[in-house]
């Protein structure tokens, strides 16, 4: 007897032979690596062993995630305390500085692309050759301690415990500003005219129509930039890994790597990674519930 599949049918197939390759890319390496690093979080596993799942020892289910929330193992705190005041700092000062050079540029519609095009620059260089860049500014001879000396100033060792992690939000706030501009400048000059011609007629200053206008307008890019950022900020690793600083700047996923590569505690390191993770979920979903409803979109919605 022939089988006969309908037209819907085929077409569905279709459609999930032509997307089979991501799914079972996004499977392998995805969904499946997921899996297992949660497992493992339950496990007493050291690299290069065997993962020994914890409910029928004595150690208990939850002993890799008790210990860490102890403290008395992984400088767990201190690396969350390390991200955070990373991630707000280096949000805060991007956005505040690519928003006030926005406005700026957008005054100047001359030379609005030639700003662009040079504050993007260091957007363009590789993470990690941006990082050599300013290791090699940052060296007790490097350039700013020269440039410090035609002034008579004393040489300052940038990457000590005091001024480590000034010295990566610095750098880290220099490569974020140009994409902010990228996206804001564009949206800045979306703004209508017409409106701010009005507010002007009705004895609105620069500052009236900035606040009461242009942020509103553009509101859903702030928005979109800062969850960007928080989330990528809490992910933080390449700076502080090349860069060191000692446990003044070791973020929660450099202290994954060590746990994993230096300590072969595979099994805290998952569980720390489960931590992080669920913290970033949570932080994004009281983005979203609380910081949305100040967003402003055009269609009321």
């Amino acid at each position: 007897m022939k089988f006969m599949v309908s037209k819907k049918t085929r077409k569905t197939l279709t459609g999930i032979a032509y997307i089979s390759p991501w799914i079972i890319g996004f499977s392998c390496f995805g969904i499946i690596p997921l899996a297992y690093s949660f497992y493992c979080s339950f496990c007493q596993y050291k690299l290069g062993g065997q993962p020994k799942f914890l409910l029928n020892t004595d150690k208990g289910l939850f002993y890799n995630y008790i210990t860490l929330f102890s403290g008395t193992y992984g400088d767990f705190y201190v690396s969350f305390k390390n991200t955070f005041v990373f991630t707000f700092l280096t949000t805060t000062l991007t956005m505040l500085i690519g928003l006030t050079f926005s406005l700026i540029i957008n005054s100047v519609p001359k030379l609005k692309r030639f700003f662009q095009t040079v504050y993007y620059l260091p957007g363009v260089l590789p993470l990690i050759a941006a990082t050599m860049l300013w290791e090699a500014m940052f060296a007790q001879q490097g350039i700013l301690n020269g440039i410090f000396g035609w002034f008579g100033a004393e040489p300052i060792i940038f990457m000590n415990h005091k001024n480590a992690m000034a010295s990566l939000i610095l750098m880290s706030v220099w490569g974020g500003i140009g994409g902010k501009i990228t996206m804001l400048c564009p949206t800045i000059a979306s703004v209508s005219t017409e409106m701010l011609e009005s507010m002007e007629l009705d004895g609105a200053n620069t500052f009236d129509k900035i606040i009461h206008a242009i942020i509103p307008m553009i509101s859903p890019t702030i928005f979109y930039l800062l969850i960007m950022d928080i989330i990528g900020g809490l992910q933080v690793y390449a700076p502080m890994m090349m860069l060191g600083g000692g446990t003044a700047t070791v973020s929660a996923t450099l202290q994954i790597y060590n746990l994993t590569f230096t300590d072969r505690a595979v099994g805290f390191a998952c569980a720390y990674a489960w931590v992080l993770f669920v913290l970033i979920l949570i932080i994004t979903i009281l983005f979203f519930r609380f910081g949305g409803k100040k967003v402003y979109y055009a269609d009321g919605d």
